[in-house]
């Protein structure tokens, strides 16, 4: 793949599952911002994901 399809693929994801994520905005209010963004980083199989493709762009370039 080329480095502009991995990062359009990226911003996809993005926008499909992590713009209005139910538990995102949930752990947010309730726990704060870095337990919800340790949480998608970390247990969300859409950031894990995000994480695969994060490692290919910079295995490539």
């Amino acid at each position: 793949m080329q480095r502009i399809e991995l990062l359009n693929e990226m911003d996809q994801v993005l926008d499909t599952y992590c713009k209005d994520c139910f538990l995102k905005s949930h752990f947010r209010q309730t726990y704060g911002k870095n337990y919800a963004h340790r949480f998608c980083i970390q247990n969300c199989t859409v950031g894990q994901e995000l994480q695969k493709l994060g490692h290919t762009l910079m295995k490539k370039y």
